[in-house]
């Protein structure tokens, strides 16, 4: 039960950060902004380790996964999205990033023993997946000036994807905090070099609400999340955390009704039912069969005259 209210929280965090992204550029760069979030909260989680008694990565391997995770998942991926989320809105970001579970389960086909793709699987992947479109059936408007960075977000989610896989499959020895501390300043050195590179002006924000939207980002959306994400990755599957992805959107449009007086429409009841239906699809286990046993009839019974 504290798994299900750890995933729970894990949807609120993230369904408030796509808008809080859009909003908190504060006229700095997409890479310069990004840097920012993940060099404070690497720095808030190298002290926070100790506290926890947890040992920092020795082997070859541990230290290939924080590599992973630092510049696949927080460069990468955060990189993408903060560049693509300047043209597109968060609603049709959030979509696009909704592509992760399909991503996810095609990568863990090959590359985690067991977890293998099946026809209840994908087919739960999909309906949930056309349930975040349906979302925003009434307000989703493509512009094809705009396939770059929408291209952008979808690369991120096989990003985000490929970092979680290879997580499950050679991290499990790693303490979250652990991976994540220098993996976040990985990402974040990385990040700079790419403001640097793209010509953007690395400094500080000179307003509050930039820093606000930062630390928001920072503590609850990277620090807290993260360490969540990645606990809950040593006994859950990935493909089930992948999911986390299409409730998000549902959770944003429900934090606009409740904080922006936003009405809910039909299409949002719609995208709910088929969301929930496709997770349940996805995840849910087939009962085995049970086999009747086979008569052998090779055998003659044996008289008791003979």
């Amino acid at each position: 039960m504290a798994s299900v209210a750890l995933y729970g929280l894990l949807c609120v965090i993230w369904g408030s950060t796509w808008l809080v992204i859009k909003l908190g550029y504060g006229g700095l760069g997409p890479f310069t902004v990004a840097a920012l979030r993940f060099l404070l909260a690497g720095a808030v989680l190298t002290a926070i380790v100790p506290a926890l008694g947890a040992r920092w990565p020795r082997r070859r391997i541990e230290w290939v996964v924080v590599l992973c995770v630092g510049v696949v998942l927080f460069a990468a991926d955060y990189g993408l999205i903060y560049w693509g989320e300047q043209f597109i809105d968060s609603g049709l970001t959030a979509i696009l990033f909704a592509t992760l579970p399909l991503f996810t389960v095609a990568l863990a086909h090959v590359y985690i023993p067991g977890d293998r793709i099946t026809g209840r699987k994908l087919a739960g992947t999909l309906l949930a997946f056309l349930g975040v479109v349906a979302l925003f059936g009434e307000s989703l408007r493509l512009d094809t000036e705009k396939l770059g960075p929408m291209a952008a977000i979808i690369v991120a989610s096989v990003c985000a994807a490929a970092a979680g896989v290879v997580t499950k499959r050679h991290g499990a020895t790693l303490h979250a905090a652990a991976l994540n501390a220098p993996a976040m300043l990985i990402g974040g050195v990385v990040l700079a070099a790419t403001a640097l590179a793209t010509g953007e002006h690395l400094h500080l924000p000179s307003d509050a609400g930039t820093w606000l939207a930062i630390s928001y980002l920072a503590f609850f959306g990277s620090v807290v999340s993260f360490l969540v994400y990645f606990s809950l990755l040593k006994t859950w599957s990935v493909t089930s955390l992948s999911f986390i992805s299409v409730f998000t959107p549902a959770i944003a449009l429900g934090l606009g009704f409740v904080f922006l007086d936003e009405r809910p429409t039909l299409w949002t009841a719609v995208g709910t039912i088929l969301i929930l239906a496709g997770v349940a699809l996805a995840l849910a286990k087939s009962t085995p069969k049970t086999q009747l046993p086979t008569p052998n009839h090779s055998q003659r019974p044996t008289s008791k005259l003979s």
